[in-house]
């Protein structure tokens, strides 16, 4: 199965999120394009892929908060065909409260998200890095933190 089929192809993303105007800035002069997730392709297959970041989260103190199957959910909702998709949101107790006792608000950051998708018959296990999302409050206390998860996590997704 390739790409999305059903009411509305969803063939490189969600309609209404396709190429528009990503990195554009003013008068549709080119912005820099700041890369937000690390990517790798594995040889496992998805639901071993799973099951493998799982296994890596929790050595590292990380528990699966959330974990959303959008391939399932789009089918249902949305009568849309998908490659296996799937959303975890990981949680580190320690470096949560450490990130909440610095700015309450930081709460929306959280749990980290990492994905594992397969796309053209391959899987990939996809991590949101959290300096980047982080680097918005500008506050160098949480992006310190921010880093020491994201060094974490990226350990995670290269021993899957």
């Amino acid at each position: 199965m390739q790409g999305m089929k059903g009411k509305g192809k969803m063939k490189g993303g969600c309609k209404g999120h396709g190429k528009g105007m990503k990195g554009r800035g003013m008068h549709g002069m080119e912005e820099p394009t700041k890369e937000y997730a690390y990517v790798r392709e594995v040889e496992t297959g998805f639901d071993e892929t799973v099951e493998k970041v799982k296994e890596e989260l929790k050595k590292e103190g990380f528990g699966v908060l959330s974990e959303v199957r959008v391939d399932s959910l789009f089918k249902e909702k949305l009568g849309l065909e998908m490659e296996p998709y799937v959303i975890l949101g990981a949680c580190n107790p320690d470096y949560s409260s450490e990130l909440i006792g610095i700015d309450i608000n930081s709460g929306t950051f959280l749990p980290c998200n990492l994905v594992v998708y397969v796309k053209e018959g391959k899987t990939h296990v996809s991590l949101l890095l959290p300096t980047v999302a982080m680097s918005v409050t500008g506050n160098d206390e949480l992006l310190e933190v921010a880093g020491k998860v994201e060094e974490i996590l990226k350990g995670v997704v290269d021993r899957v």
